[in-house]
């Protein structure tokens, strides 16, 4: 996975600043082998959990320091590779209208704390903030800064999209820890539809700290709910899927592709 040739940025019109396009050889062989490390870190942790016994909250805290080290290595394979940390999405969001592009994203969050509530106990509550964080800064590293660079390689489309089909069809490592395969299906599929409005918000702010976020807080609130599948939740799950689809076509109509792999708006740049 050797770098090639110049550009190793193009730029974005949207951040006014370069954008990560990693350009290796075999890209799409790239992206699946650097979307399996959070992968593999995850598993990793979720059977240290259970060979040790862990409780709710110590399993929590085991799956937050395996996220927590696969989201340093990913940092650190930013930091070798060609294009710079910041280029790859870790700079704050550059344009202040973006703002008004995050009210969907916590409205899902707030339809899911309100259907389901909160289920578990407070030393609970506690691991999964520690683990909610972890987790989106890792899996956000890897899936929206690294492969989507390597894969806006060839253009901001097959980023936005190559990403999110890989981050929806990796969560069928589930099947693994025990759930079935119905749920697992459906997971995919809400997951890549996630994936598609984190994928389209980074393209939008060029910073990669809003769908942190926006992980986060949606990983919290469905954690402490229980992941709750009573007749009101399910309700709440279906009204925020879409919301989130409708979220898909907003900010799909205010991105185009274009063959440089860089992307643009109809929204006036704003400071």
């Amino acid at each position: 996975m050797s770098s090639l040739s110049s550009p190793t940025s193009t730029p974005d019109l949207l951040s006014n600043h370069p954008a990560a396009s990693w350009r290796v050889r075999a890209p799409w062989l790239a992206a699946i082998a650097f979307a399996l490390v959070p992968v593999v870190f995850t598993a990793g942790a979720s059977a240290a959990a259970q060979l040790f016994g862990a409780s709710e909250a110590g399993a929590a805290l085991v799956l937050a320091a395996g996220a927590a080290v696969s989201a340093i290595l990913g940092l650190v394979v930013m930091r070798l590779s060609p294009p710079r940390v910041r280029d790859f999405g870790y700079r704050r969001p550059r344009r202040a209208r973006a703002a008004l592009w995050f009210i969907p994203a916590v409205a899902t969050v707030l339809i899911i704390l309100g259907t389901q509530g909160v289920r578990v106990d407070a030393p609970t509550v506690a691991a999964y903030g520690v683990l909610v964080v972890a987790v989106a800064l890792n899996e956000e590293t890897w899936f929206r800064g690294i492969v989507f660079a390597i894969l806006r390689a060839r253009s901001t489309r097959t980023a936005v999209v190559g990403s999110s089909v890989l981050f929806g069809v990796l969560h069928l490592a589930n099947l693994a820890g025990g759930a079935d395969v119905g749920s697992s299906i459906l997971q995919v599929a809400f997951a890549a539809l996630f994936g598609l409005v984190a994928a389209q918000l980074f393209v939008l702010t060029g910073s990669l700290w809003p769908a942190i976020a926006w992980h986060a807080a949606w990983n919290f609130v469905s954690f402490i709910g229980g992941d709750a599948t009573d007749s009101r939740s399910l309700v709440g799950l279906g009204a925020a899927c879409v919301v989130m689809l409708g979220y898909v076509v907003l900010l799909g109509r205010r991105t185009s592709s274009r063959s440089d792999g860089s992307a643009t708006t109809d929204a006036p740049a704003l400071p």
